[in-house]
């Protein structure tokens, strides 16, 4: 087996799993880093994994607490690359500091910690996010890639606000690491709003549930949102396309990577490609509310020569899914016009 020249974390995540299959098909060779052996197994074994046949390319290094001081020590040694998306969501299962405050903000120092320490790293993508560097609440100050708020205090109110607390301290901390070393390696930030689209991993209807999707989902099975959110959004297929151009040797130190998204949109864009869903009740109208924000994702599609997947693509890629884990595809989108 080639020696890895990429490692990458999160790659059980949503956003993760698309990375790694992109990284396989472009050529890396990956050491996935994971919490214990079965999510190693549930990676190794997936039929997207399989399909792609390309065992020699894949291989795991366990890292069972992203907190822990040496977490990446053994898993960055003689890499190249890293991609590191490793870091929980709000849920109300966890504990706002020690489950998702602590954990967002100390994985994303230990890293650059290991790194330092690891002669053959070129560079860094990591994720941030528009909650790291967006004031909370609505504003009409225009926010890019570059804007920064300073770091929130506790005690936390709700897994939202602690996430959002973390994302601010552990950018604000990553910025802090690069003033203070001037490491010989580079760092890229990218900044993704809500990720929707296709999950790959998903091979029943309920595992789509097991990322932001089940915000669209909600939104369309009569459900009502429990907090109001920033508008910025982000197809999935565009944000696992920019970690890896965050590795090209002239890509910018902050990614930009959002779009505005409105999820009480959502039923209206069902309703026009799937109308059939709609009137046999497959679909229901839920109640997700935003709250506007003016974040300018523009210079990263300048820079790098694209343009932005509309939220219109997302729901549709989501809605579609539905349909087909849940064997209701007879209800497909009727001709798009996307």
């Amino acid at each position: 087996m080639p020696s890895p020249n990429l490692l990458l974390t999160g790659a059980t995540g949503f956003i993760g799993f698309k990375v790694l299959l992109k990284a396989l098909e472009q050529g890396y060779n990956v050491r996935a880093a994971v919490r214990s052996a079965s999510k190693a197994e549930y990676l190794a074994t997936h039929p997207k994994i399989l399909a792609l046949d390309r065992p020699h390319q894949l291989s795991f290094i366990e890292v069972p607490d992203i907190t822990a001081e040496d977490a990446y020590h053994d898993a960055i040694k003689g890499i190249t690359y890293v991609i590191h998306l490793a870091a929980p969501l709000p849920s109300p299962s966890l504990d706002l500091e020690k489950g998702i405050y602590e954990p967002n903000v100390k994985s994303a120092v230990n890293i650059l910690y290991a790194a330092i320490r690891e002669p053959s790293v070129k560079k860094i993508v990591a994720t941030s996010s528009i909650a790291g560097n967006t004031p909370l609440g609505s504003t009409s100050t225009k926010i890019t890639a570059e804007s920064r708020v300073p770091d929130l205090p506790g005690p936390y109110q709700s897994p939202l606000h602690a996430y959002v607390a973390g994302k601010v301290a552990a950018l604000n901390a990553m910025d802090k690491f690069v003033v203070d070393n001037n490491p010989d390696f580079d760092v890229v930030k990218v900044y993704p709003g809500f990720v929707f689209g296709r999950d790959d991993r998903a091979l029943k209807p309920q595992d789509m549930l097991a990322s932001t999707n089940a915000l669209i989902l909600g939104s369309i099975t009569g459900q009502k949102g429990p907090d109001v959110l920033p508008s910025g959004v982000i197809h999935v297929e565009d944000t696992s396309n920019l970690f890896l151009w965050g590795l090209k040797p002239d890509a910018p130190a902050n990614i930009g990577a959002t779009i505005r998204g409105m999820l009480n949109d959502t039923w209206d864009i069902v309703k026009k490609h799937f109308p059939k869903a709609v009137e046999d009740g497959v679909f229901t109208q839920g109640s997700f509310a935003n709250f506007e924000i003016d974040w300018d994702s523009t210079l990263t599609e300048s820079h790098f020569g694209f343009k932005f997947r509309s939220f219109e693509e997302m729901v549709v890629d989501v809605a579609s899914q539905y349909l087909e884990l849940s064997g209701k595809g007879n209800n497909s989108a009727k001709g798009s016009s996307l």
